[in-house]
Order: C-alpha cells, then structure tokens, then sequence
C-alpha cells in the first residue's frame, strides 16, 4: 500500500501529462464529487476546483499548514466505490512537503493545523486527472480521511 504513497508526490509530473478538461467536464467530475458528500450526509464546504471538504475535528496545533509546509499525515484513500487505494499503516504516518501533493491536498490542507481531522472529496482534476495508476482508474473521484499529525 506504500506504493501509492509514492504517487501522492508525483503531481507535477501527472499535470504535465494530464489533458486539459474543459469546463463541462470539470463541472461534471464536481457534481460527482459533491453529490458523493450529499449521499453520506457529510457537513461539508466545496472549494476552489470542485474540492469538497468536511472538517471532522479541529486541531489544537499553532502552526498553521501554508504552500510549501512540510506535513505527517495519516491518512486513507478510496474510490466513491469504497475499495481502498491506499492508506497509511498504524503508527507509520507519511511526511511530505505539501508542493509536492496532489492538488486536493495542496488546497484541502491549507491554514489547518495539528491534531484536526478532514475528509475530501477529490475531483479528477485535483487528484490523478486522465492517468490510469495501478488501483485508480483514469478520471477517478477520491475520497480521502486524514490525520494532521504535525506541520513543519
């Protein structure tokens, strides 16, 4: 499950060989990723690029996560379908600079600090875009639940 990890630091190289959506298929992936959150009854906000966020616990930590932070996540990641891509083992939480993030992350982490706790909906042009990865099918919507472990 480590692999993935991998590829949550590959955004730049992803953008590069994404294809440019047009606006109809971003609205679409957004309505996806929206109607997601609607369906499980989450107290959510959409940001910027059809980002959906819902804040499960806010943290105590004083430092708050800006561009270019340093971050130990724990963290799983799913399809809308529920099977599990990736997820963090107990006790082993990943650390990366947020730059290095898929675009969800970059912009769902923003300004939270330790201890607080979200989940995200990810639209394809936030996440992996147009690439097929090993368990993430091409114009995949994501679902993620994280643990903001610390911000460096």
């Amino acid at each position: 499950m480590r692999y993935f990890t991998l590829l949550l630091l590959a955004t730049a190289l992803l953008a590069a060989s994404c294809t440019t959506y047009s606006e109809e298929e971003k609205q679409s992936f957004n309505t996806t990723a929206e109607s997601y959150a609607k369906k499980h009854h989450w107290n959510y906000e959409v940001l910027d690029g059809g980002l959906v966020v819902e804040v499960l616990e806010k943290g105590s930590g004083t430092e708050k996560i800006q561009a270019g932070s340093f971050v130990t996540l724990s963290y799983k990641g799913k399809l809308t379908n529920g099977n599990i891509f990736d997820q963090t083992e107990p006790g082993k939480p990943f650390e990366a600079n947020l730059k290095g993030l898929i675009g969800g992350f970059q912009l769902g982490l923003l300004n939270h600090v330790a201890g607080t706790k979200i989940r995200m909906v990810v639209p394809p042009q936030l996440g992996y875009g147009d690439d097929s990865l090993d368990k993430i099918p091409a114009n995949s919507t994501l679902v993620f639940e994280i643990s903001i472990e610390k911000v460096i």
